[in-house]
């Protein structure tokens, strides 16, 4: 009963309820006026015509305007209002000029910071392929922060645990700052280890940073969390704090893991800060995850990401040049090209650079396109882009989970099979539990490892973050360690990708509004 109370009186609840008071005040008011005013009537009838008309002559994916099309077509007048607040994020004038303050101050600390390290300016140059140099072009012309690094070495940990335990090293060892952001913090004893961690080094005087998402976090962390850690001195941020106010950020959700030690180590995959990552608390079985740590310039990258996200928060604008001139260990590199980038909403960012750096992969696969995820809910450009590469003899493998952690998303993952496996994609289901690693291998030469998953949610609405990785010898061990996991996961057949009737119900409710969700 006390648990119940406290969800109920929760600030989120609240927030809640408030947004869905607006809703429904806005609804009565609309409906009201029309009913009562010819002049309403007409006017709100040349919106709804307005509103279709934008919908379908928008440069747009089709799969986005069919829902709102539905949605202006059903519900006259309130569909049409609707879409004018929800369509999209929409940036007043002084957060667009914060932007490009946040954009250019980075840009030329980065600038000013490259010119002692000449490789990093030539890591472009150096690569030799031309079908990679474009995949390069494209995802740093997706992504104008991004810069294309050598000198940097890299390690891929195919569990949580594995990972924490360099984590926590390199943490120890932290000479300036500690970066850290994550969607989901929950305290246990993950979190207690890396928060022993961070309160020694912050009384050393480090700068230790932690941002996470408030919706996120909301069933993990108490509201007074920031408070917390300041009184140990750790800076601490919620990133789009929930207010009850109608609002299309809160559709925008900070979905990065991102850890970044004084410039020279960082870390971004799959995992959050709670302990079925690390496997000491078991939901739906063995959590099967992965992480990538690079040491070297790559680490930039990320600080750049996190700061970035950061002032974007907070509302001011870092030295950069202090953050990236910390001291650095001596890294030849191990021969590959890395480029972490950031991949969001607009107008923040103006392309999908997430779903356009798998989708060039893809299309240009000569060998095989092996991919994990826990959710296959992708679009039609995606979809052909998978089977056009296995028509064309691509072996094109995709492990999703066996166990599900939403049932109803289990069901859309499920719907996907069908349409991919005619044409000969493979799909596994990892059998014994949930695998929420997000990766991308192909031909031996590239690697994608992030927080992206192959979803609606991750593709376009939420702010994302991860590493492409072009011709080093860790594309390989990601490669080896895909393969083990494929083999302790079974093969579906036709059979058991088929959906109930119930299952082909509810695949055709939500598809239809997927794009939205």
């Amino acid at each position: 009963m006390r648990k119940l109370c406290r969800i109920i009186f929760s600030r989120y609840a609240v927030s809640a309820l408030m947004i869905l008071f607006s809703l429904g005040l806005l609804s009565y008011v609309i409906f009201f006026a029309s009913a009562y005013s010819v002049y309403a009537f007409v006017l709100m009838s040349v919106l709804d015509v307005f509103v279709i008309i934008s919908i379908i002559n928008r440069d747009m994916n089709p799969e986005y305007k069919i829902p709102w099309l539905v949605i202006a077509l059903v519900i006259p007048f309130f569909g049409a209002a609707l879409y004018v607040m929800f369509s999209s994020r929409r940036l007043s004038k002084r957060e667009a000029r914060f932007l490009r303050r946040i954009n250019e101050a980075a840009d030329i600390a980065a600038d000013e910071e490259f010119v002692f390290a000449p490789d990093i300016n030539t890591a472009v140059d150096s690569v030799e392929d031309g079908s990679a140099v474009g995949k390069i072009v494209s995802l740093l012309g997706d992504d104008p922060g991004a810069k294309a690094f050598s000198g940097t070495e890299s390690e891929y940990f195919p569990l949580g645990e594995l990972m924490l335990e360099q984590m926590l090293k390199d943490m120890s060892a932290a000479e300036k700052y500690i970066f850290l952001e994550y969607f989901i913090i929950e305290e246990g004893k993950m979190w207690e280890k890396i928060l022993a961690v961070l309160t020694e080094r912050a009384r050393c005087g480090i700068d230790v940073r932690v941002l996470y998402d408030d919706i996120g976090s909301m069933k993990t962390l108490p509201a007074n969390f920031p408070t917390k850690l300041s009184r140990l001195g750790i800076k601490c941020l919620r990133f789009s704090k929930v207010t009850p106010r109608v609002s299309v950020i809160h559709n925008n959700r900070d979905h990065r893991k991102i850890c970044v030690i004084d410039g020279a180590v960082a870390y971004t995959g799959g995992i959050n800060i709670a302990d079925e990552y690390i496997n000491e608390k078991e939901r739906f079985g063995h959590w099967k995850d992965g992480g990538i740590r690079v040491s070297g310039y790559a680490a930039l990258g990320f600080t750049k990401l996190f700061l970035s996200m950061w002032d974007f928060t907070v509302g001011g604008v870092s030295n950069y040049s202090e953050f990236f001139g910390a001291p650095r260990p001596s890294v030849s590199g191990d021969g590959g090209c890395y480029i972490p980038f950031g991949s969001g909403p607009a107008p923040v960012y103006a392309r999908h650079s997430g779903k356009h750096a798998f989708l060039n992969l893809i299309n240009q696969a000569h060998k095989y396109v092996y991919i994990t995820t826990p959710y296959l809910i992708i679009d039609y450009t995606l979809t052909e882009a998978l089977r056009c590469a296995a028509l064309r003899g691509v072996e094109v493998v995709i492990i999703t989970p066996s166990k599900a952690d939403k049932r109803f998303v289990k069901v859309m993952t499920k719907s996907s099979y069908p349409a991919l496996m005619e044409v000969g994609v493979k799909i596994y289901e990892y059998t014994p539990g949930f695998i929420h690693e997000k990766l991308l291998i192909c031909d031996d030469l590239y690697a994608v490892v992030g927080s992206i998953n192959f979803d609606y949610r991750s593709l376009v609405h939420h702010f994302e973050a991860a590493l492409w990785i072009y011709k080093s010898p860790t594309v390989i061990r990601i490669r080896e360690e895909f393969q083990k996991t494929q083999a302790v996961s079974a093969e579906i057949d036709v059979g058991e990708a088929r959906l109930s009737f119930f299952e082909r119900i509810v695949r055709n409710l939500i598809r239809l509004f997927a794009p939205l969700l």
